[in-house]
């Protein structure tokens, strides 16, 4: 990672007309993919922009001078004129007016040439905290295109149960119209027809609730986007298919090499190991180099006597400052120093386990939803297969009104599992891709 502020690329993602694209988006329904639903989440997020302030700050902060390794130059300017009558001052030696004007100029230069490589280790700490900041909006972006992907895939479950309820509701209306005609004819119960007022009220309060989920849905999803609440979007990306993980080891490797939050840790210990370097330049000399240059004009009248005078300056001292004891201070550093290492080593190995284990759980559900959706779309495919067989069964009365409701409620079930199962499964699969630094490079969203 360089020191630049860091910035997410999406492959086929960036928008180049943002402004454009709100004014569309807020003038009603429009169409929208993952990859504009990241986009215009990452342009809107505070969070990241906050983030990115303090890293162009810790950025504006890594040079040569701020770790103390430049020279300090200073100008100075002095110009000054005084006057003095002692016409009339008995007591005077030199009874004139007396008039002085004189103008001063200094140039000082300070450097330190040597001082136990802390200077170079100022620096190096300066780039490793630039870059810990910059690794801070890599995690403030990884959450935020975590929560808009599972937000999306939200919006677009709400949609499909809405649509399994709709055509259990579609049975149910053709259930009724059923028996509204064979009651012309005398064949229709009245059991059977309350049985399937029931089942009507059931799927039409069901699709009534779920209409209400579908709105929260596309809130919580316009609120992530930063656009108005109302927008409704025609989403137009689809739901992704499970799919076998890869072998555990492979996933491990990425996880230890790119994870965000092993990769600051790293950082961490690695700002510990520096304050050792720190510490232990408190054991050599101090060398430093002090120069000034001085020009001085000056002017004076006395009565009918006057002068001009100049007189220049240049001086240069070269100091050497060796500490040979300060009360066991640099040693006290140097010790506070090796613990602070050893408790970032702690820390680290403490992430990596942490970071493993998250991974694994994640890699754990992903395998066992990519299963279990296996079974829960046989388990619907056999649903839809009975219920079929049961329209015949009624009409042929092997089957009663209840037997076949319970057949539909069979199949509502059967596929609403499928999509929760789905929905589960793409959760169980951004939390692994976001311990795995899926989103550190470039990539290209499907």
């Amino acid at each position: 990672m360089n020191s630049k502020i860091y910035q997410l690329t999406v492959t086929g993602l960036f928008l180049t007309h943002i402004g454009a694209f709100e004014i569309l988006a807020q003038s009603g329904f429009q169409t929208l993919n993952k990859q504009e639903a990241v986009t215009l989440a990452l342009n809107h997020n505070f969070g990241i922009q906050l983030a990115q302030k303090q890293a162009e700050l810790a950025s504006s902060n890594t040079g040569w001078g701020a770790a103390g390794a430049l020279p300090q130059v200073g100008v100075s300017t002095t110009v000054s004129n005084a006057v003095s009558d002692q016409r009339e001052n008995p007591t005077s030696f030199i009874q004139e007016r007396l008039e002085s004007e004189s103008l001063n100029g200094g140039v000082q230069l300070n450097w330190t040439l040597f001082d136990g490589m802390r200077m170079f280790a100022n620096k190096h700490a300066l780039d490793v905290l630039a870059e810990q900041s910059e690794g801070q909006v890599s995690l403030v972006v990884e959450q935020t295109i975590v929560a808009v992907l599972a937000a999306y895939d939200n919006v677009l479950i709400q949609l499909a149960l809405e649509d399994v309820l709709r055509n259990s509701l579609s049975v149910s209306t053709e259930r009724l119209s059923r028996l509204e005609s064979a009651q012309e004819w005398g064949g229709a119960r009245a059991f059977d027809r309350l049985q399937i007022q029931n089942a009507l009220f059931t799927d039409s309060l069901a699709l009534v609730q779920q209409g209400l989920s579908n709105e929260l849905a596309m809130h919580n999803f316009n609120r992530l986007l930063g656009s108005i609440e109302s927008t409704d979007w025609k989403l137009t990306s689809t739901l992704n298919q499970p799919v076998e993980n890869t072998e555990w080891e492979s996933i491990q490797a990425s996880v230890l090499r790119d994870a965000t939050a092993i990769r600051n840790a790293m950082l961490s210990r690695e700002l510990a190991d520096l304050g050792i370097d720190q510490a232990e330049s408190g054991l050599f000399p101090m060398i430093q180099l002090a120069s000034s240059f001085g020009d001085q004009r000056s002017k004076f009248a006395a009565g009918d006597l006057s002068g001009n005078g100049r007189s220049q300056n240049l001086a240069a001292n070269l100091s050497v400052n060796f500490n040979i004891f300060n009360g066991g201070a640099t040693r006290r550093a140097i010790q506070q120093a090796k613990i602070q290492v050893e408790v970032a080593d702690l820390d680290f190995a403490d992430q990596q386990r942490e970071v493993l284990l998250l991974a694994r759980t994640a890699s754990d559900r992903m395998n066992a939803q990519a299963s279990i959706y296996k079974l829960a779309l046989r388990m619907a495919e056999n649903a839809a297969e009975l219920l079929e067989m049961g329209r015949d069964r009624l009409e042929f009365g092997a089957i009663n009104s209840l037997d076949f409701r319970e057949l539909q409620v069979g199949l509502q079930r059967a596929e609403i599992e499928v999509l929760l199962t789905q929905q589960a499964w793409s959760a169980a699969q951004l939390d692994l891709q976001r311990l795995q630094g899926f989103w550190n490079g470039t990539i290209e969203l499907e």
